[in-house]
């Protein structure tokens, strides 16, 4: 996984998370969603785009095809984790918040070895699907 910052995994999630919408997202959009200034969530789009995560092109963010897999192995991370963290005994916003915290940078092989420890979960406590991107 490339390393990101905790404010750009943010911008990733949402960005992922609105991919396949109606429209892409705007600068603006983002701006807002992330409770930031434009120049900040440019900032940010800058730093996704040297890493080759996001393209940026006439006003539009567009997640680049090792962005989305990037997006999809949080996201399986962020509920992997979720679900460990709640079969353990964790109030499920605590262990939501922490998964976001850490979800971006802990490796696949450790992932799977936990949603395997888990027996496959196809759910979190959220009630999300959970798919392995990196079944072994």
């Amino acid at each position: 996984m490339t390393e990101l910052t905790k404010k750009e995994r943010d911008c990733l999630v949402d960005l992922g998370e609105k991919e396949g919408g109606k429209f892409p997202t705007r600068l603006v959009d983002l701006a807002a969603d992330l409770s930031i200034k434009s120049p900040t969530a440019l900032n940010l789009i800058r730093r996704l785009e040297a890493k080759k995560i996001v393209v940026h092109e006439k006003g539009m963010i567009l997640l680049t095809p090792s962005g989305t897999k990037f997006f999809h192995e949080i996201v399986e991370n962020h509920r992997v984790l979720e679900t460990l963290m709640v079969n353990f005994g964790m109030d499920l916003e605590k262990a939501c918040a922490l998964s976001e915290s850490i979800d971006f940078q802990i490796d696949h092989h450790s992932i799977d070895k936990m949603f395997i420890k888990l027996g496959k979960p196809g759910k979190c406590p959220h009630g999300r699907d959970i798919t392995q991107f990196h079944e072994k």
